[in-house]
């Protein structure tokens, strides 16, 4: 079977159990099933016209083996960062199926970007536009480059993953749009050749991304009418996954509402999925370390905490909490909590569990923003990477030694 699943009292990666792996690995630990990483790509793959891409978003998982594995599938890639660019790289990635979008790039990861010839540099504001005419001068290289509009438009997800809004940091409003548009018209290294919006994350109402390609069309007149050849339109990623009631985006029909409005215009499409890839492919395993009972409330107190995985303190989010090994009695209610030494080193809140000293759980759909988030805050160590075909374990990451961990701060 693909992804997590329980049979005969116990739960399953593939066709691994879990407790298997612990017993290998230890615990804490991230666990990714590479089937359903493969399966949720292919979602968005098999709806795809000829000429579209998929631009996976790096910053939601940016383990170098999982990148591999997706450009083997055939994947692109958006990154945020002068090194999640060249993570890519290194993970054999065609730079020419690269965006690399951000509010903040600096010279030095601009001119890697130029350097490298990747598909897009999305401009984010008209400093940044700027400097990238200046580097491109002075390298005498032809830049490609896209710019992201915002479209001022709220999805009612958390005010941390909404990224569209007039009040955000990212893209540009219609006058920059503009502006940037005249200045490139008689620039010799630069070319405008897409246009980029992305409106935040957990969507599962088409309506809202087919909001943003309004605008993105509005856009690509003005930028025509400047006598830009456009040849796609990035329209982001955010679809959303089912942590707890959430109904899940659905990329076929997404795709199939955008090429019906496309595809008389002679553009290609990119979409920048990440969560909807990589979130329902992970888990994160943990022990319990101590049962305590109180008469306010029972918490059970586990060896993974807020710096492994941050979600739930920093959005309040809800992650399924599941035993290992299951038992047909009944439970009790816990808020799990973690060693780290704060209050918000809380993990998941009334939850009914039959769980011991000793016992596993796993927190599910942690495959995105749960290992990339993770810190050596009160100076716990990194935890191991996983990942699992069939009956097969792979450690993709090592677990952090203290010696590594110090070894930036010795022998200075």
């Amino acid at each position: 079977m693909e992804g997590f699943n329980e049979k005969e009292g116990q739960l399953y990666v593939d066709d691994l159990p879990i407790a298997e792996i612990a017993d290998t690995y230890g615990t804490p630990a991230y666990i990714y099933s590479g089937s359903r990483i493969q399966k949720n790509f292919n979602k968005y793959a098999d709806a795809l016209r000829e000429g579209d891409l998929i631009c996976y978003a790096v910053k939601a998982n940016s383990n170098i083996h999982i990148l591999k594995r997706l450009a083997q599938l055939g994947s692109g890639f958006d990154v945020v960062s002068g090194n999640e660019l060249k993570r890519c790289i290194e993970a054999g990635a065609d730079p020419k199926r690269v965006v690399f979008s951000g509010v903040a790039k600096s010279s030095e990861e601009l001119e890697l970007a130029i350097n490298e010839e990747i598909l897009s540099i999305n401009i984010e504001s008209e400093d940044e536009f700027d400097r990238i005419i200046s580097i491109s001068e002075t390298l005498n290289k032809e830049t490609k480059c896209s710019i992201r509009i915002n479209p001022d438009i709220p999805t009612g997800s958390h005010k941390y993953i909404e990224t569209g809004l007039k009040t955000s940091k990212f893209g540009v409003d219609t006058e920059t749009l503009k502006n940037i548009s005249l200045k490139a018209k008689n620039r010799e290294f630069i070319k405008i050749t897409g246009l980029a919006s992305h409106i935040g994350s957990q969507i599962s109402d088409n309506s809202l991304i087919m909001k943003s390609l309004e605008h993105l069309l509005t856009a690509h007149k003005l930028l025509l009418n400047d006598g830009h050849d456009i040849n796609f339109l990035d329209v982001g990623g955010g679809l959303g996954i089912t942590y707890k009631d959430e109904i899940p985006g659905d990329p076929k029909s997404l795709i199939s509402e955008i090429s019906k409005e496309i595809e008389s215009l002679n553009l290609h499409l990119i979409l920048e999925p990440g969560r909807s890839i990589t979130g329902a492919a992970g888990a994160l395993i943990a022990k319990v370390e101590y049962m305590k009972l109180t008469d306010y409330k029972n918490f059970a107190i586990i060896n993974a905490g807020m710096n492994d995985l941050m979600r739930p303190a920093l959005y309040d989010s809800w992650h399924e909490v599941k035993e290992i090994r299951k038992s047909d009695s009944d439970g009790r209610l816990y808020e799990i909590v973690g060693p780290v030494c704060e209050s918000a080193d809380v993990l998941a809140k009334e939850r009914e569990l039959n769980i011991s000293q000793g016992d596993l759980i796993a927190f599910m759909d942690t495959g995105a923003y749960g290992s990339v988030m993770s810190s050596n805050y009160n100076s716990r160590l990194s935890v191991p990477e996983i990942i699992v075909d069939g009956s097969s374990a792979k450690i993709i990451k090592k677990r952090q030694s203290f010696e590594e961990s110090i070894a930036l701060e010795k022998n200075l």
